[in-house]
């Protein structure tokens, strides 16, 4: 059976991550979903993010990454897949996942929604919270993948914990 675990991943964060391996060990296949969310303005582009995501997972046979521009369950269609898996961190995130897993099942009565419960050291890692600590130049290191930290490493200058412009790379399409 197939599933696709859908988000943002601006950037990927352990707290991802350990959702994925956790999920790829329930399915034959795990497509990871980088979707555009209208509501956050997005830190990488999604390239870098697609990038970070095939690095930090690359040690996970059964799980692939793509880019969609849609629906959740349309993506769960194009990947082949009948389940959505979800995360939940906190009683904060419930109603949410609540809410679109009720949605999710009025549009496509046929893709099941599965969530998974962070573990409690992961219930305060989050894109938003790692964004928040790069703006001021704090390290993230033991929140996001070696991949991530180590592109942070390498594209953060002096200059850009001065300015809180945390993407300092040159490549003008990354900054988009």
């Amino acid at each position: 059976m197939k599933a696709v675990f859908c988000g943002t991943f601006d950037p990927v964060t352990r707290g991802h991550l350990a959702l994925i391996q956790r999920a790829a060990g329930l399915f034959d296949h795990l497509c990871v979903v980088i979707s555009p969310n209208s509501d956050k303005h997005c830190l990488l582009s999604a390239d870098l993010r697609r990038r970070l995501l095939e690095e930090s997972v690359a040690h996970l046979p059964n799980v692939s990454v793509m880019e969609f521009d849609g629906l959740a369950v349309d993506a769960a269609r194009a990947a082949g897949a009948g389940v959505l898996v979800r995360g939940l961190r906190s009683a904060a995130d419930a109603d949410y996942e609540c809410n679109m897993a009720g949605m999710n099942r009025r549009i496509a009565q046929d893709i099941e929604t599965l969530v998974l419960f962070s573990a409690p050291e992961d219930t305060l890692v989050s894109s938003s919270n790692v964004r928040e600590l790069l703006k001021y130049g704090l390290p993230v290191d033991d929140l996001v993948p070696v991949p991530v930290n180590r592109w942070l490493q390498e594209n953060r200058t002096a200059k850009t914990r001065q300015t809180h412009d945390i993407t300092g790379c040159n490549d003008k399409e990354e900054q988009k």
